[in-house]
């Protein structure tokens, strides 16, 4: 029933007066997420310091630990691609055609 209305509503102003903010009204405002802190060792890094302690203990932390790489063994290898050798004039050529805007691929080229 409501959403009859509702799309009767839509479907009126976009016909007839084809005024599409009168419907702004029925917009609410969105009201930002709560942020919740990041904790290291149950206590929140609350300074740049923190945070980086943080971080740095999470990510390096299996520095100089032994590890056993076998695994790698077993993943296929991949064929080799071949490049083509090109001059720096032809690079320079090549990327001065792409947009300066643009988000970065894969490659992280932009």
């Amino acid at each position: 029933m409501k959403r009859e209305f509702f799309d009767n509503k839509i479907h009126e102003i976009a016909s007839s007066n084809k005024r599409p903010w009168d419907l702004m009204s029925w917009v609410k405002r969105k009201t930002l997420p709560t942020i919740k802190s990041i904790l290291y060792k149950g206590q929140p890094c609350n300074t740049l310091l923190d945070l980086w302690h943080a971080i740095h203990s999470s990510y390096n932390s299996a520095k100089n630990r032994p590890i056993n790489a076998s695994f790698l063994n077993k993943i296929p290898q991949a064929d080799q691609i071949l490049w083509f050798p090109f001059s720096k004039q032809e690079f320079k050529d090549a990327i001065a055609k792409c947009l300066s805007l643009s988000t970065s691929g894969l490659d992280h080229i932009s």
